[in-house]
């Protein structure tokens, strides 16, 4: 896990099975819209979870 301060979607599209990315709680929303977006454009599906004591949102490709 790596704190990321690229572009959401490009990270999201370049990520395998089981990696997971960590981005601010400032950009919760996007975040998660833009993996709903990419599942179903593409087949993936992610698994998001936030960590409010470190203020991140962590993302894991699942499929």
């Amino acid at each position: 896990m790596e704190n990321n301060v690229k572009k959401i979607r490009p990270a999201l599209l370049n990520m395998a099975i089981g990696d997971t990315l960590a981005f601010p709680i400032e950009r919760l929303k996007t975040v998660r819209v833009q993996a709903s977006e990419l599942g179903a454009m593409f087949d993936m599906l992610f698994k998001t979870r936030t960590d409010r004591d470190l203020r991140i949102i962590e993302i894991t490709r699942t499929k």
